[in-house]
C-alpha cells in the first residue's frame, strides 16, 4: 500500500495548508512499517512516522487520510488534483 500526501517536516510546518500543498512537498510513502496518527501539536493535521523514525506532518487530517486509504482500490491512496 502506498500513500500519496503533501507532507513537511515538523520544523517546516505552517498553519496555512495551501503553503504545504506544493509539488516539492508531494511524497509517495510506502506504508509497510509506517504509522499514521493524530498530531498532538496540530489538531488539523496527521503525523506520518516512517520506519526510520522520521516524522512528517501531512497537509490533511488523520480522518481524511484514513478515508483515502479505505477508498483506495489499486493500492495507491492518491491526493486529489
Amino acid at each position: 500500500m502506498f500513500l500519496e500526501v503533501y507532507a513537511v517536516k515538523r520544523s517546516e510546518y505552517t498553519e496555512a495548508t495551501g503553503v504545504s500543498q506544493v509539488p516539492e512537498n508531494k511524497r509517495l510513502i510506502e506504508m509497510t512499517g509506517a504509522r499514521v496518527r493524530h498530531s498532538s501539536l496540530f489538531p488539523d493535521r496527521a503525523e506520518i512516522i516512517l520506519p526510520s523514525k522520521s516524522t512528517f506532518l501531512a497537509a490533511e487530517s488523520y480522518e481524511e487520510i484514513l478515508q483515502r486509504i479505505a477508498e483506495s482500490t489499486d493500492g495507491i491512496a492518491r491526493v486529489e488534483g
